[in-house]
């Protein structure tokens, strides 16, 4: 039996050692990258009632969005809770002390909020009816970026809940079945 040597210089080595460490480090980084396009991705339930309708088409319209819902007291319930949502498991939520002050105060209200290390900002914002009347409340969170200040974010909120309160000329209307 012969004996075969074979002559591999320190770079050839080097790049044979390595290369499995590289095509892991790749692989894994495609992976990251997938999983973050899929946390960026919303998926709203399905409208049921008139004002998921609105959440949905909200949402599609405007990018600067991350999660919208709107809270609303039910006209036989006299229990304020959110209604609708960019998350199924929000809606039915109680209100908080936020959206309380909102509805008393018809102001709106901005609060700078850090989730997985990212800041941005959570507005409460007032949904009237054709009278005036605060019929809901809006919780939009926008999109981090860094230049975006609270009075920026309140304003933006207001655009959209104008944009809404268009849409939306009573209490009744928020709750009508869609097909």
């Amino acid at each position: 039996m012969h004996a075969i040597s074979i002559r591999i210089s320190k770079i050839q080595f080097l790049v044979l050692t390595m290369l499995p460490v590289f095509l892991w480090a790749a692989a894994s980084s495609a992976q990251s990258a997938a999983r973050a396009a899929q946390e960026r991705t919303i998926h709203v339930p399905t409208a049921k009632i008139y004002a998921q309708k609105v959440v949905n088409e909200t949402l599609a319209a405007h990018t600067e969005i991350m999660g919208l819902e709107i809270s609303a007291v039910h006209p036989k319930k006299n229990e304020c809770t959110t209604i609708a949502s960019d998350e199924e498991l929000g809606i039915g939520e109680k209100c908080d002390q936020d959206e309380f002050e909102v509805m008393k105060t018809d102001k709106p209200f901005a609060d700078k909020t850090t989730e997985h290390g990212k800041e941005f900002f959570d507005v409460n914002v007032p949904v009237h009816d054709a009278n005036g009347k605060v019929v809901a409340i809006i919780g939009v969170d926008f999109k981090p970026d860094p230049k975006q200040t609270a009075a920026q974010a309140a304003d933006a909120a207001q655009q959209i809940a104008k944009e809404i309160e268009a849409k939306v000329s009573s209490i009744d209307k928020l709750y009508e079945p869609v097909s």
